[in-house]
Order: C-alpha cells, then structure tokens, then sequence
C-alpha cells in the first residue's frame, strides 16, 4: 500500500513527528479527526441524524459481522450501523481505508488485524478513543487489549485473539509412550525419540515460514521485534528472546527431527491425516483447519498447553486477531466504541461470531459461552476450549507490531522458508530481514534502527 518513491522531506518530517507523538500521546495523529472538528470537512459515516440517532459505517470483510450488526441495530434504536463489505485488508481492504481517510470520507469503524494497526497510526489514519473506551477495558484480555492500543492510546475494540496451544497425535504418542511435554525441552527429547523410532514421522511441523507463526514462537519468550523510541522505530528480530527461539529451531531442523514443508499446502496437511507428523504448536483457528483438511484423523488429535521455556513457567504466544478499530475523523466516538465494544462482548453477538466465523473472543467473558464448553468429536470428546481459555491469558502484553508488515511477512515468508529447507541458517535470515525492515521503514520517511 506504500508508495515506491521516497517522500518530500516535508512528508518526511511530518511522519517523524507522527512516530514521536506516538511516544507522547499521540496527539499530534489524533487533534486533526477529534469530535470538535468543523468546517469543510465531509461526513465520514460517523454523524448524528436529526432524530438523535448515531449513524455509523463500518467496513471489513467478516460475513459474520454482517449478523452482529443487524441483531445490534435491532437492540439499539439511537445507533445505526451500515455493515460494508469490502476486500480483505491484504487483498485491497486496507487500501481503500486510508484512501477513504485521505479523502475525508472514510468509515467511522473498520476491520483491522493487530499487526496493521501502527501502520495505519503513522499515517494518521486513527482515531484515539482512548475516553470513550476506558470504561470497558477490564471486559477484555490484557494482550488483546494492548493490540489496539500503542504508548497508552486505544484506537479501537479487540474483537477476537489467536492463543496457542500444542496438537498432538495420541496414536503416535502411544505407539511411543510419551505424554505431552510441558517444557521445550522435553519436546526436544521427545523429536529425537519419535523420529529416531520412525524416520518417517516427524515429530512437528515447523511453521516458520508463515510470519505471524514466527512472531507468535517469539512473543511466548518476550520478544519485542518492534520499539517506537522517540521518533525512531527500533527493530529487533535479533534480540535475546528471539534468538533462543530461532537456536532451538535451527538445532531441531538440523536433527531432521521436525518437518519444513511449506506451510497450509495440500501436502502439508496430508502429513497431518496420514501420522507422518505427531505435533503441531500453532492457533486456536486451527482447529477448524485440522478439521476440514484431515478428516480422516478424526479421534487422533488432541490439544495439551503450549510448551514451556521454563518449568514452572506460564507464558504462550499469540498467532493471528483482529480487531474494531475507529478511523480518523469519526464525528461520533462515543457511538462507535458502544457498538464496538457490543459486538465484542454481548453473549449473542459472541455467540453468532464463534459459531460462523471461528474466532476466540477477546473478551474474557466469551471463555463461558455454551460453545467454548462443548466436547469436540474431532478431538475425541476433549474439551478443547479449556485448553485455549488458559492460554489466551498468558500471552506477554508487551509486543508491538511495527509499520511494514507487509514488508516484513514477505521477506520472513522468502528468507526462512529457504532457511528451514537447507538454504542457510534461520539466524541469518533473521538477520537479513531485520535489514530489510530498517530500510524498508526508513523508506517511507521515518527514522528507523537495529536495536
């Protein structure tokens, strides 16, 4: 979505000041679109009809929320909400957002995936509702909140969180007598036992080659890939929780204890139908891919918590989310977040997006629907959820998202997936993209730095 050229050094400048007042409350981003607004200004979608109702649009591509919306208007009289379907973010959505701020005519509501929203904050796409939202913060998982939130400004509401847990065959762990490791090192000891008895299973999948599968390996060992200092982003892919995560893969990887096919491909998850792959660490939204993609190996899966760096450790990473977040220029906060926060944390709204959309609710509340209790078939009657539950509150609040993440998952996806197959280090690739993300940051006129 950035554009090529590097900008006039008066863009530059204004872009620098907008990293900054990230660090200083973010005014400088959020003056511009606050409530007082007037003058030539076009209504964003975001205005007050002359009944007194609020009227809203919102844009994503969620069919789900399409429900949530019609059932919200139908409870709320004062607030209407027009529900735009548009492309996914990557696939044009987030494009026409910020064409749609630009132009002064952008939605007051917006779907948008954690790792994207400081993106859209350096470009003053945001608006901070950090007044209006305080009052329903404590209805939320810390790490989920954090996402829609940087230096202590809230721009939106979490809608839903990706807690991780480990899936494991329970054929190939009786076969092998073990029981699901609860510390990285036994998973270790157990890859070279399974695949020492049968060179033909490997013991994981290593996911590396998907990005936020990565970020998420990293974010369970503290890892911080992205620091906004001042006026400068700091990007640290190598820094010490990252690197014994990327160790401990590269010594797995050079066993050949773990598999390094492509992620999500058809041969992929045949390995996972036929037992030639016993664990996989990855998402709750997995579960409804192991379902529909290796139907076969129904009974044979089951979830344990997420391995841990240290024994009496509890920490997880967090792999995918998104939430509501409030565009620039919103004439009406007040109602934005009201709805927002609606659709995040009403039992029914909870309910639709659960059961249509497959989503672990940020909402701390949404733990205790009927059907986050409910016994899988596909995971032999286990009730998976309890699993999920535990860990969607152990994930370090302290993970930030940087401005290129496009960028940046297109060269982790290039630089480790050939790493994992044999085509240099992961240490090394790290390496390279951190490079890479420095200049590509510096590229759209910020100030940017290893560290």
């Amino acid at each position: 979505m950035w554009g090529k050229s590097r900008p006039r050094r008066g863009r530059q400048t204004a872009r620098n000041a907008a990293v900054a007042a990230t660090i200083a409350a973010l005014t400088a981003l959020t003056a511009c679109g606050s409530d007082s607004d007037s003058g030539d200004k076009k209504d964003n979608g975001g205005t007050a009809a002359r009944s007194g109702s609020a009227q809203l649009d919102f844009w994503g591509w969620n069919p789900a929320y399409e429900k949530a919306v019609s059932a919200f208007n139908a409870s709320h009289p004062d607030i209407k909400v027009t529900y735009n379907k548009v492309e996914p973010g990557s696939k044009g959505g987030y494009a026409k957002m910020l064409a749609a701020v630009k132009a002064n005519n952008a939605p007051c509501l917006a779907q948008m995936g954690y790792e994207t929203l400081p993106s859209f904050l350096v470009e003053g796409a945001l608006q901070d509702v950090d007044k209006d939202a305080a009052a329903v913060k404590s209805k939320y998982s810390a790490g989920a909140w954090s996402q829609m939130s940087v230096a202590g400004k809230t721009y939106g509401i979490p809608v839903d969180t990706g807690p991780v847990a480990m899936f494991y065959r329970t054929d190939v762990f009786t076969r092998n007598g073990l029981t699901p490791p609860k510390t990285w090192d036994e998973f270790a000891q157990q890859a070279d036992k399974v695949h020492t008895a049968d060179p033909a299973v490997s013991y994981s999948a290593f996911g590396g080659n998907d990005p936020w599968w990565y970020a998420g390996m990293a974010w369970q060992n503290g890892g911080t890939w992205f620091k906004p200092e001042g006026d400068t982003w700091k990007v640290g892919m190598t820094e010490p929780g990252t690197q014994k995560v990327t160790q401990y893969w590269q010594q797995l990887l050079d066993k050949k204890s773990v598999s390094a096919d492509p992620t999500f491909t058809p041969d992929w998850y045949k390995r996972f139908q036929d037992g030639s792959v016993a664990t996989y660490v990855g998402p709750v939204w997995f579960t409804a891919l192991l379902e529909e993609n290796a139907k076969d190996a129904a009974g044979k899966w089951a979830v344990a918590p997420m391995p841990q760096w240290d024994a009496a450790g509890k920490s997880t990473g967090n792999i995918g989310g998104s939430g509501t977040a409030v565009l620039k220029g919103c004439k009406n906060t007040k109602a934005a977040v009201t709805f927002a926060d609606w659709m995040s944390s009403d039992p029914g709204s909870l309910g639709t997006l659960v059961k249509d959309a497959g989503i672990y609710p940020a909402a701390t509340a949404g733990a205790d629907l009927d059907a986050m209790k409910q016994p899988s078939a596909y995971f032999g009657g286990q009730k998976i959820y309890d699993i999920f539950k535990e860990s969607a509150g152990q994930a370090p609040t302290g993970w930030q998202w940087g401005p290129t993440m496009t960028q940046v998952s297109t060269d982790l996806t290039d630089r480790i997936g050939k790493a994992a197959s044999g085509g240099g280090k992961l240490a090394d690739a790290l390496t390279e993209v951190q490079g890479t993300t420095v200049k590509a940051i510096q590229d759209k006129g910020l100030k940017a730095s290893a560290g």
